[in-house]
């Protein structure tokens, strides 16, 4: 997909998305989305660099940042899942998830905070334009 088509899907899904989640216990502020259109690009600097795998996204802790890959963009669902994945990320205690990756010898395929950003996406459906405003509802109902 264009980034223009990513950032219009972004725009009208990611305040949601934060409502519906709400705010880390190890960061105060929301992420912020960036655009880029390779990681290996992103990350070297070099334009034209590439690698094994081509994320669709990443939440970099260090700048709370989620990272969307544009062009590995397919619909709006993809997009949607992707957001819902990395901002699960963000909830998550970082030194944790490195500590199980380090120390307990977890991997990507069976990280238990990979596990729970892989299920989380299934709520996608609930931020579709035929169901944008359940979120809210469900939000202003837990008051």
């Amino acid at each position: 997909m264009y980034k223009n088509e990513v950032k219009k899907i972004v725009n009208e899904v990611y305040p949601l998305i934060k409502q519906y989640y709400g705010k880390s216990k190890f960061n105060s502020k929301a992420p912020k989305i960036n655009y880029h259109h390779n990681i290996y690009a992103r990350i070297t600097g070099i334009a034209e660099a590439e690698g094994d795998c081509s994320p669709a996204a990443e939440f970099e802790h260090e700048t709370n940042t989620i990272w969307i890959y544009y062009p590995e963009m397919k619909n709006e669902q993809d997009i949607i899942q992707t957001i819902i994945h990395e901002y699960v990320h963000y909830l998550q205690d970082k030194n944790e998830m490195k500590r199980l990756y380090d120390e307990e010898g977890y991997e990507y395929n069976n990280h238990p905070f990979e596990l729970e950003a892989i299920k989380a996406e299934s709520d996608w459906e609930i931020f579709t334009p035929s169901h944008r405003l359940y979120p809210l509802h469900k939000i202003n109902n837990k008051k």
